[in-house]
């Protein structure tokens, strides 16, 4: 069964193959989103060629706005699903962030838009 999970590391302490292509040091303008999307397309479609099990992502870096990056991380997201939807590879997404902050928004986009039932959330012991 495909997953997605985003977890609190580094990419030194991330099982999987760690997308470094994907990683930006500031968070992206709308206008460079495309250009993001494109590098995670590219890496998802290099770990299905490959047939790559666990495919890291690093994440977006805090933006000056935390609201700003609810609509990147569900285009992230919904990308990642959709390829998972119609490829066999990678079979585990992992989303590694280092900020603690960056880690609560991946999983509270996760929870409001993709978690179908309590047992499908994003939850680390933070909530319920």
């Amino acid at each position: 069964m495909p997953s997605i999970k985003a977890i609190k590391g580094t990419p030194d302490t991330c099982t999987g193959i760690f997308v470094s292509s994907a990683a930006v040091s500031e968070f992206p303008e709308p206008d460079r989103m495309a250009e993001l999307s494109q590098a995670y397309q590219k890496a998802l479609e290099d770990a299905d060629a490959k047939q790559i099990s666990t495919l890291v992502f690093p994440s977006l870096p805090l933006a000056k706005q935390a609201s700003r990056m609810f609509p990147a991380i569900n285009a992230l997201y919904k990308l990642m699903r959709d390829f998972q939807d119609s490829h066999a590879h990678p079979e585990e997404i992992l989303i590694c962030c280092e900020d603690d902050q960056v880690l609560n928004l991946y999983m509270v986009v996760w929870n409001m838009y993709y978690a179908a039932d309590k047992p499908s959330r994003m939850n680390d012991g933070r909530w319920d």
